[in-house]
């Protein structure tokens, strides 16, 4: 409860006025409010991906401490009230537009921190990250945007297993061509194959074909595990 009064004066007497509020909702509404921004601060602080939020205007209001990490910088303070999204180099000017338009984004982003470093804040990174790209927003009662929570997610592992795996290819596949011994490597799991061209000259097939289900046609025995020839 809250109570207030004042006084008031009649023909020469003196009175109080009381007047009692029962604030026990907004209380309860307050502890509430109190109790969720407190459990969002903790999952926004200790998630494992950048976090950041942004006023309407792109300017970094809070960032979390994997983004600080991802960033390169030695703290928040490099980062709050001093960088704005649109201005970071390495986000693609179509994503900007999106984001101005208060549509979400998910998308991919090459941080090139050579940029980083020459145009936007100084970090401690010197070589090339790729992310995961997710914006989204938070609205006011009038339905306009009031700050811009963006989420990156790193894909720089993906990215190297990937180059690992073509590299992989194409050395097979050069080395196919230069000693005219075929290659052929099957995931049965996965329907994945590697075929070279010399391997289907060998069986005497003009054009790659679905090799799994070739061998699944003849019923010739393939081992999951361990090392197999076959005579044809």
């Amino acid at each position: 409860m809250v109570i207030s009064g004042r006084y008031l004066l009649l023909e020469n007497k003196y009175y109080v006025i009381l007047t009692v509020h029962d604030i026990s909702k907004e209380r309860v509404l307050k502890s509430s409010l109190q109790h969720s921004n407190e459990k969002f601060l903790c999952f926004f602080d200790n998630v494992t991906v950048g976090c950041a939020i942004c006023d309407k205007d792109g300017k970094l209001v809070e960032v979390n401490d994997t983004y600080v990490r991802y960033m390169g910088t030695t703290s928040k303070n490099e980062a709050v009230n001093q960088l704005n999204i649109y201005t970071n180099p390495c986000i693609n000017p179509k994503f900007k537009e999106i984001m101005k338009a208060g549509v979400p984004v998910s998308e991919e982003v090459k941080y090139d921190y050579e940029k980083i470093n020459k145009y936007y804040v100084r970090s401690c990174h010197k070589d090339v990250h790729y992310f995961r790209f997710i914006v989204n927003y938070m609205w006011n009662a009038g339905g306009e945007v009031e700050n811009i929570l963006i989420i990156w997610v790193e894909n720089t592992l993906i990215h190297k297993a990937l180059r690992q795996n073509n590299m992989f290819r194409e050395i097979i596949t050069y080395a196919s061509s230069i000693s005219k011994i075929g290659f052929c490597s099957l995931n049965l799991s996965k329907s994945e194959q590697l075929v070279t061209p010399e391997y289907l000259k060998n069986l005497g097939i003009k054009e790659e074909i679905d090799m799994p289900g070739f061998f699944l046609i003849w019923n010739m025995p393939i081992l999951m595990t361990g090392n197999f020839s076959l005579n044809i």
